[in-house]
């Protein structure tokens, strides 16, 4: 963070263009990734299916879906709308483009891949997160 200080300083000056002379961003590079809220203890928070794969950070599910043209996997979405810690999600097994997601919040979310929303949601279940989204995915079979 000190370094974007830094650099924004040069930025803020009269001439910008001395300014970006001086950062010479062509020389900036990437030399580490942070996992914002990544659960790696928690195995109930990645979930495949097809070609999609999703993943939770703390309070986000990525969705990243494979791009056939260059073989590799893209970010697809970023769904948000738990309160509390995402503590487990799986795909429907009837439909591709859903999947439920549970939380420390005692919220069940049913979200919909392909339109980027949440279809359904059930509050107050008091059960693990694991087995709310295992019985979520298995009672709404109609979507």
């Amino acid at each position: 963070m000190a370094w974007m200080t830094y650099i924004s300083n040069w930025f803020e000056q009269d001439d910008w263009y001395e300014g970006l002379q001086r950062a010479n961003m062509s020389q900036v590079r990437q030399v580490g990734l942070l996992a914002a809220g990544c659960q790696p203890w928690n195995k109930d928070v990645c979930a495949a299916n097809g070609d999609r794969f999703a993943y939770c950070a703390t309070l986000a599910i990525y969705i990243y879906q494979l791009d056939h043209r260059y073989n590799e996997f893209k970010l697809h979405a970023i769904m948000s709308e738990h309160k509390k810690t995402i503590t487990a999600i799986s795909w429907c097994p009837h439909n591709p483009d859903l999947f439920a997601s549970g939380s420390a919040d005692n919220l069940v979310i049913i979200w919909n891949v392909a339109e980027q929303k949440v279809i359904a949601k059930l509050d107050n279940t008091k059960e693990s997160s694991l087995s709310k989204v295992e019985v979520c995915m298995s009672i709404f079979p109609q979507y």
